[in-house]
């Protein structure tokens, strides 16, 4: 037996139909509460569960003052998580995780910061280190044109990166891969591990996320054959980013569906 949605859901599932159909555009504005409310013989509070379902599904988003207007789609791009047996030497850690761009002239562009911190409880179990130890940390914001679709935190154990590159703001010549290797660290493997959680302010603003839309984290732990030497997590907008995984010898058509 099916259960009936409640009067707010009803609503809601009628205006995402709407939404869906191009019924209701991108940029436009909903009617009024009171207008809804008449519409579908609701409270304005039964209207405003259901406006603020739609919220935390990232299909509208309420202005102050203004109302609330359906979002424009995103257009998701693709990260491509490929395993790399023996990585190339000028291997940055960003270009471990290559993007596919829905569109072949959009330029990527990069801002780096590079500063020095505390170990988190979470960076210190990775790289096996004591909460509050020092790390180097190279922060990364990744745009496509003028959209943002990733950050990359790369953090380093302060013993490894002191005094070197590693520490300086500009890209790394031979690659952080290269780097390491020099210094007497050779990667040997990675673990990566995926989840999904909601953002912090910092990701919420360089995401311009609306209510209700988390973020997928891969934390990719570097190890040479004793110790770890990097922890890199990369960051994306849930509802913009797909991840994929190409194993083997595969077509190229095939490699981006």
């Amino acid at each position: 037996m099916r259960l009936a949605h409640s009067k707010y859901q009803q609503i809601a599932d009628r205006l995402r139909a709407q939404i869906a159909s191009g019924a209701l555009e991108p940029g436009e504005r909903l009617p009024s509460e009171p207008d809804l409310a008449a519409a579908y013989g609701a409270s304005r509070n039964t209207v405003r569960l259901a406006i603020a379902l739609l919220i935390n599904q990232g299909l509208v988003v309420s202005r102050q003052g203004l109302g609330t207007f359906v979002v424009e789609p995103t257009k998701p791009f693709t990260a491509l998580l490929s395993r790399i047996h023996e990585p190339p030497r000028e291997q940055h850690a960003s270009l471990s995780m290559p993007v596919v761009s829905p569109a072949a002239d959009e330029s990527e562009m990069v801002r780096l910061i590079v500063e020095t911190g505390s170990a988190s409880p979470s960076v210190a179990e990775k790289l096996d280190l004591s909460p509050g130890d020092s790390v180097v940390v190279r922060r990364s914001q990744y745009f496509i044109g003028d959209v943002p679709w990733q950050l990359i935190h790369s953090y380093y154990p302060s013993d490894l990166a002191k005094g070197t590159a590693l520490e300086q703001a500009g890209e790394i010549e031979s690659g952080s891969v290269g780097l390491l290797t020099d210094l007497g660290y050779p990667q040997q493997g990675f673990v990566d591990e995926i989840g999904a959680r909601m953002p912090n302010a910092r990701e919420f603003d360089f995401f311009k996320l609306v209510s209700g839309i988390p973020v997928i984290v891969v934390n990719r732990t570097s190890y040479t054959t004793d110790r770890p030497i990097r922890l890199t997590r990369y960051i994306y907008r849930a509802d913009r980013v797909r991840l994929l995984h190409v194993e083997g010898s595969i077509p190229e058509r095939y490699r981006h569906a």
